[in-house]
């Protein structure tokens, strides 16, 4: 076996290998038919003789690498052997030495390959469930007298930083947390993804109070993701947060989208409870691995 980069020239196989194997471990961050080998999303192929047998991606963007960190798109190999996932992380580590640490999600039921990657040196970090909302029903949502709720586009300068200000704030302090940047946040509701009045913000008055995300799902474009769903702490425990994610599905739904899909951490126990209270079922139980670098 050897490992290879992926330039302009193999590109289109190293997209096809993501697709066809990918989604057996996560598929949030596959490549799609666009992408290109760059300094931010280096790459590289496993061979065997004239066949492609594995694939390592890795998303070095912001705001990963100013905390440190970078995010495994995909670390798949039909030869689950040992000799085969270390030839794939050693060869993209070496596009990790102003990081700390590396992480990437596996299913909790896929054992084999979760002893692989432990014998590698990755260790759990966290558990998280993807849910997903596969109702055709609009849900229906009344906003409180006093409060707003709207949906933002790039021209939404002032409210797009109170967005991330608030979505920041909120989860700063969580396990695998990164966090936005208005030019970032900016720039998604431009992107073929952004669903026009998905990025959501809710106000009491001129205070940000809630904020919420629904997205097509790149992977999947027929279905939405919802994510960034967070309320302000002074204002939880008042049906906020199942405001936003109504307004977020209902969103979705105008848009014909579905399934409508989630992630939460296991432990975050009242946001489990309040989706599935809400119709969301659970699709998948992942595990977050982290590698560290130093």
């Amino acid at each position: 076996m050897n490992v290879i980069p992926v330039t302009t020239e193999n590109t289109s196989a190293y997209i096809d290998y993501c697709q066809r194997y990918g989604a057996e471990h996560d598929e949030s961050y596959l490549p799609s038919e666009a992408f290109v080998p760059t300094e931010e999303y280096p790459a590289y192929l496993l061979t065997s003789g004239n066949e492609f047998v594995g694939a390592v991606g890795l998303m070095r963007t912001e705001p990963y690498t100013s905390k440190g960190k970078a995010r495994l798109t995909i670390l798949h190999a039909l030869d689950s052997s040992r000799e085969a996932y270390e030839s794939l992380t050693t060869a993209i580590r070496r596009h990790t030495e102003d990081l700390n640490s590396i992480y990437g999600f596996l299913p909790t039921a896929g054992h084999e390959t979760r002893r692989l990657w432990e014998q590698l040196g990755f260790v759990v970090e966290r558990y998280a469930y993807l849910l997903a909302y596969r109702s055709k029903e609009r849900p229906i949502f009344d906003v409180p007298e006093g409060y707003s709720l709207s949906g933002l586009s790039q021209d939404d300068e002032a409210d797009v930083r109170d967005l991330c200000d608030l979505w920041n704030s909120n989860y700063g302090h969580q396990l695998g947390f990164v966090g936005v940047t208005p030019e970032r946040m900016t720039t998604w509701l431009g992107e073929d993804e952004n669903i026009p009045g998905g990025a959501l913000l809710a106000r009491h008055g001129d205070v940000p109070v809630g904020t919420a995300y629904v997205y097509r799902d790149d992977a999947e474009p027929t279905s939405a993701e919802v994510g960034m769903l967070s309320v302000h702490p002074d204002y939880r425990g008042q049906g906020l947060g199942r405001l936003m994610l109504r307004k977020a599905v209902n969103v979705a739904r105008c848009h014909e989208l579905s399934p409508v899909y989630l992630s939460v951490n296991a432990e975050n126990a009242s946001a489990v409870n309040l989706y599935l209270s809400e119709g969301f079922v659970e699709d998948t139980a992942m595990v977050c691995y982290t590698l560290a670098l130093r």
